[in-house]
C-alpha cells in the first residue's frame, strides 16, 4: 500500500507539471498574440494616418510674377484644373496608382511649360511696348487699321477667349500671334551681286560706245565686268580666320544653286563635277558624290582645305558673274547722229519732263486743290495724275516748324501729338506717305507720324533728305521737278484790236 501511495503522487507532481507547461505555453501565445494583434492595429493606425493626410495632395506651386494680364485667366483655369484632379485623386495616389501619378507629373509639366511660355510672351509684350514708347517701332509691323499689329493682335485674342463661342488662348495665339520676331518687318533677303550688276548696266560712265554707221551701241567696259567678277570673288573666300566676311557672300558660297548641262545641282557640287583637279592624278572634275570632298569647302570641318576653298571661290565667282552678265551685252542704241549715249539719255529725260510740265499745267488750269488729305493745307492730292504715293519704308527727319499751314487747326492739332511724342527733342522721325503739288504748284510731300495714320501733315519737298530723293522712282521726279512751261510770245499770234 506504501508503494502505491508513493506511485500515486508522483503521477500527480508528473500531471501537475505538465499542466503548468501547458499553462506556460497558452500564456505565451496569448501574449505572442496580443503582441501580434497590437503591432497590427499599430500599422493599421499608422496606414489611416497616412491615408487621412493623403487626402490632401502634395501639389506644385505656381507664380503669377513675370505674367502678363492677358494671360492670367487662363493659367489660373489651367492651375485649377490641376489642383481639382490632385486632390480628387490624392489617396489613389498615395496608394501608388501609377497611372493617376503619372497623370500629375504630365499636368505639372505642362504648367510649367505653360508659365515658362506665358513669360516669354509676356516679355515679349513689354520689350514692344518698350520700342513704342522710345518712338523706336519704325521697323514693327501695322496692322489694317494702322495700329501696330501687336496691340491689335492683343485685343482680337481678348475678344476671341471670351464669350459663347470662346476659343482656347493656344488657338487664339496661333491666329493672332504677338511674339517679338511675328512682330519685325523682316527684310527678304537679295542676292548681294544683282546691286552690283545693275550698277554696271546703269553706270553711262562705265560704257563703251560704238556705232555701225547708222545705230549706236553700248556695252559694259570688259575691265569692269573683270573688276565685278574680282570683288565677287574676293568676297566668297574664306578670310584667315576662317568665315566670311559678308555673311550674305557665305549664303552664296554654301547654297548658290547652278545648272550643269541640264541638271540643277548645288555650285559645290558643280565645282568638283566641273573645275576641281585631283592633286594626286591631276584629273579635272569628273567627281560626283563625295562627301569627304565637300567638307574640304566647310571652313568648321576638320578636313577644310584654304587652297581648294579658294578654288571653289574663284569658279563660283566665274559664274555667279556670267549669269549676271548674261542679259547685259552689247545693246543697240538710237540712230548714230553724233550724240554719245549719255547726252541723248540726257535729251530725252529733258524732252520727257518738258512734255510732263505741259500735260500737268494743263491739269491745273483746269483743278481746283483742295484739303483732302485733312492738314489744312491746299494741295492737289486727290488728283491721281498729280500725287504720288510712296513705297513703305521711307522716312524723313523734320522739326515741326516746317509744317505747312501751321495755323489751322489740322496742323496744330498735329503738333500737339508730335510734341508729346517729341518729348524734349527739336526734331522727329516721320514716314513720308506721298507727295504733291499745292496751289503754287510747288512739291510737297504728306507725312504722319509713325504708328498714327490720323495724324497727317504737308511739309515743303525740299526738306527731304538726299537718300529719301534717290530712292524715288522716275514717275515722282518728274512730279518734283514739275515747273511750270515757259510760254513764249508768239508776235503772228497777237491781233490788233
Amino acid at each position: 500500500m506504501a508503494g502505491e501511495g508513493l506511485f500515486f503522487a508522483g503521477t500527480v507532481l508528473k500531471n501537475n507539471r505538465n499542466l503548468l507547461e501547458e499553462e506556460a505555453t497558452r500564456q505565451q501565445l496569448d501574449m505572442q498574440r496580443e503582441e501580434l494583434e497590437l503591432k497590427k492595429q499599430a500599422a493599421a493606425d499608422k496606414r489611416k494616418d497616412a491615408r487621412s493626410k493623403g487626402q490632401k495632395a502634395n501639389l506644385q506651386d505656381y507664380s503669377l510674377d513675370g505674367i502678363n494680364p492677358l494671360f492670367v485667366s487662363d493659367f489660373q483655369s489651367n492651375v485649377a484644373g490641376y489642383q481639382d484632379f490632385a486632390n480628387n485623386n490624392a489617396m489613389s495616389i498615395f496608394d501608388g496608382d501609377t497611372g493617376l501619378k503619372n497623370e500629375q507629373s504630365s499636368q505639372e509639366r505642362d504648367l510649367s511649360a505653360l508659365s515658362n511660355n506665358y513669360i516669354s510672351l509676356s516679355s515679349d509684350i513689354t520689350s514692344l511696348d518698350s520700342l513704342v514708347k522710345n518712338n523706336k517701332g519704325g521697323q514693327l509691323k501695322l496692322a489694317e487699321n494702322g495700329e501696330y499689329l501687336y496691340v491689335h493682335n492683343m485685343s482680337k485674342i481678348g475678344e476671341v477667349t471670351q464669350g459663347e463661342n470662346a476659343i482656347s488662348m493656344s488657338e487664339a495665339l496661333e491666329l493672332y500671334p504677338i511674339d517679338a520676331q511675328s512682330m519685325i518687318n523682316k527684310t527678304e533677303w537679295a542676292d548681294p551681286t544683282k546691286a552690283l550688276f545693275d550698277a554696271d548696266d546703269s553706270d553711262d560712265n562705265r560704257k563703251v560706245v560704238s556705232n555701225d554707221g547708222e545705230y549706236n551701241y553700248t556695252e559694259i567696259e570688259p575691265q569692269k565686268m573683270a573688276d565685278t567678277q574680282t570683288a565677287i570673288t574676293n568676297s566668297l573666300k574664306v578670310n584667315s580666320q576662317g568665315f566670311h566676311n559678308d555673311t550674305n557672300y557665305k549664303r552664296l558660297y554654301d547654297t548658290k544653286l547652278l545648272t550643269i548641262d541640264g541638271n540643277e545641282m548645288t555650285a559645290k557640287e558643280a565645282f568638283f563635277l566641273e573645275a576641281y583637279i585631283d592633286p594626286e592624278t591631276e584629273q579635272k572634275g569628273g567627281i560626283t558624290g563625295s562627301d569627304s570632298l565637300l567638307e574640304m569647302l566647310d571652313p568648321e570641318s576638320k578636313l577644310f582645305k584654304k587652297e581648294v576653298s579658294n578654288a571653289y571661290a574663284e569658279y563660283l565667282g566665274k559664274k555667279i558673274s556670267e549669269e549676271g552678265y548674261e542679259n547685259r551685252g552689247r545693246k543697240q542704241g538710237g540712230k548714230f547722229v553724233g550724240e554719245t549715249s549719255a547726252e541723248k539719255k540726257a535729251r530725252e529725260t529733258e524732252e520727257a519732263q518738258l512734255e510732263y510740265n505741259t500735260d500737268t499745267e494743263r491739269i491745273i488750269s483746269s483743278t481746283k486743290t483742295g484739303n483732302e488729305a485733312l492738314t489744312g493745307y491746299q494741295t492737289y492730292y486727290n488728283h491721281p495724275k498729280l500725287s504720288k504715293d510712296l513705297t513703305k519704308g521711307i522716312k524723313t527727319d523734320s522739326p515741326l516748324s516746317a509744317i505747312l499751314g501751321g495755323n489751322s487747326a489740322e496742323a496744330i492739332a498735329f503738333k500737339k501729338v508730335a510734341q508729346d511724342m517729341m518729348k524734349d527733342a527739336t526734331t522727329m522721325e516721320f514716314d513720308v506717305i506721298s507727295v504733291t503739288l499745292d496751289g503754287n504748284g510747288l512739291p510737297v510731300a504728306l507725312i504722319q507720324i509713325p504708328g498714327n495714320p490720323n495724324s497727317k501733315a504737308f511739309i515743303p519737298y525740299s526738306r527731304l533728305s538726299s537718300k529719301t530723293i534717290e530712292m524715288l522712282g522716275d514717275d515722282v521726279k518728274q512730279l518734283v521737278n514739275y515747273k511750270k512751261p515757259v510760254v513764249k510770245f508768239d508776235p503772228n499770234s497777237h491781233s490788233n484790236d
